[in-house]
């Protein structure tokens, strides 16, 4: 059954699925086939009572479940589907793999169920800004352009229901859904950056990157990859797949390939053939930053590689206004002007977020250590920011990396933090959160963390503004 389950998938419904993580892509994996008459097993680490709700919220409190644990029941059944959040090194996965159980991703599941084609984007920092922008581009072309994946709609959600002919998946993929994909292969894919990240799953930074490599393995020369050819990393990768598939750069230079590059205010491109200017001056985005141009290029080159026209490109761009949590604009405190960058969880993205704005910011960061190297950014911390706030665990070897070149204030709350850095600023300044780590040691996930960032920032202004 396991064969037919894997080459037939979207004729032949399995008997039996386990489905490990029931977080958002495990839910609608559980919907999917429960729809299709598959009998389904459910595994979560949470506790009893917080599963029976998920399960209940959900339409799913008779399926059949275990809490705690992923016991050897996961292996009574045809096919696993593994939740991006659970580690794919567990020991009943190694018994799957032994008893030749396939164990899918849910993106590797939406892919199979999918009439429509794939455009994926992966990467360290800025995947989200991307595909939204990429998002907005094939809807600007024509086409019906569906964002998916990892920015929090599940793949298996949509793609049964796409069958128009000018209908794209625009999907985000992490490390995490690359780890467990066999046939998933996108009409372009790309991976826009390489950054030091996740090592609290990944035993090194070279096995990170090999997730992410993962993203090409089924590639030829009918589908396109691309890559940023700044990136050091990634520019070995251009001459490594060079013979197995199309590609594609983008950056900060024509590189006399095909490629769509920033040329001082302006992108432009070459590709199959033909050379043109897709946006005249990038200040007419109304995303703001240098890194937001080279994502505009980015995502240009995948929607070239998707189809779209060129000359409609632009308007693309140009409407679309950012995402919450990402520099997200949040309120004016007495000409101190607030924003959330709650989805900042990497160094290289707080770099990101100080280098935006002509004058320095004042800097609220922090969270649970990912291991990321702070040293990096020194040069950025350096020449943007006027003072630093740190919260979380990771905070004492961050104020380590980051001594000397601002000054460092350490706040027990979120609520302190806000504070602190509303004194340290003067009218006309910014103050930026840009955390740099993940959440989970304060909270639920960015969204949530982001939304209390919100929340205590505009119950400051009410303070402020009650007191005048």
């Amino acid at each position: 059954m396991a064969v037919d389950v894997f080459d037939n998938i979207k004729n032949v419904a399995p008997k039996r699925v386990s489905v490990i993580g029931l977080a958002k892509s495990g839910i609608a994996a559980a919907q999917y086939f429960r729809s299709r008459g598959t009998v389904v097993f459910i595994s979560d680490s949470c506790g009893r009572s917080q599963l029976d709700k998920v399960l209940s919220d959900n339409g799913l409190a008779d399926v059949e479940s275990e809490a705690l644990t992923h016991s050897e029941k996961v292996l009574e059944s045809d096919l696993i589907i593994l939740s991006p959040g659970v580690c794919s090194d567990l020991d009943v996965l190694k018994k799957a793999d032994k008893k030749g159980i396939p164990v899918w991703s849910e993106m590797e599941l939406g892919f199979r169920v999918s009439n429509a084609p794939f455009l994926a984007v992966t990467g360290s920092s800025g995947k989200s800004t991307t595909v939204s922008l990429l998002g907005a581009v094939m809807k600007a072309s024509g086409f019906n352009a569906v964002v998916a994946g990892n920015i929090g709609l599940p793949v298996i959600s949509v793609t049964p229901e796409l069958t128009d002919e000018k209908a794209v998946v625009v999907a985000e993929v992490s490390s995490f859904q690359l780890e467990t994909i066999h046939n998933f292969k996108p009409k372009a894919a790309a991976v826009i950056n390489l950054m030091k990240n996740h090592l609290d799953r990944y035993p090194s930074e070279t096995e990170y990157y090999n997730a992410k490599k993962r993203i090409a393995m089924n590639l030829t020369n009918h589908e396109y990859l691309v890559l940023n050819m700044d990136d050091p990393i990634l520019s070995k990768w251009a001459d490594e797949f060079a013979s197995q598939t199309k590609v594609v750069m983008f950056g900060l230079a024509d590189n006399g390939k095909d490629c769509v590059y920033l040329s001082d205010k302006s992108i432009k491109y070459q590709f199959n053939g033909k050379t043109g200017i897709i946006l005249e001056d990038v200040s007419a985005m109304k995303l703001g930053g240098k890194h937001n141009c080279i994502n505009a290029c980015a995502a240009s080159a995948m929607a070239l590689c998707g189809g779209a026209d060129p000359d409609r490109i632009a308007e693309g761009l140009c409407s679309f206004g950012g995402l919450p949590h990402r520099l997200e604009y949040v309120a004016d405190i007495s000409g101190i002007k607030f924003y959330n960058d709650s989805k900042s969880t990497t160094a290289e993205s707080i770099e990101c977020a100080v280098s935006a704005f002509d004058s320095k910011i004042h800097l609220i960061a922090g969270g649970r250590d990912k291991g990321c190297d702070f040293s990096l950014i020194k040069d950025a911390i350096l020449a943007n920011v006027k003072s630093i706030v740190l919260i979380g665990e990771a905070s004492q070897r961050m104020s380590s990396q980051f001594e000397g070149l601002a000054p460092v204030s350490k706040a027990k709350t979120l609520d302190e933090a806000i504070d602190i850095a509303f004194k340290n600023a003067q009218a006309g300044e910014r103050v930026i959160f840009s955390p740099g780590c993940s959440s989970f040691d304060m909270f639920k996930n960015f969204e949530h963390r982001g939304e209390v960032f919100k929340d205590m920032v505009n119950a400051l202004a009410k303070r402020k503004a009650a007191a005048q």
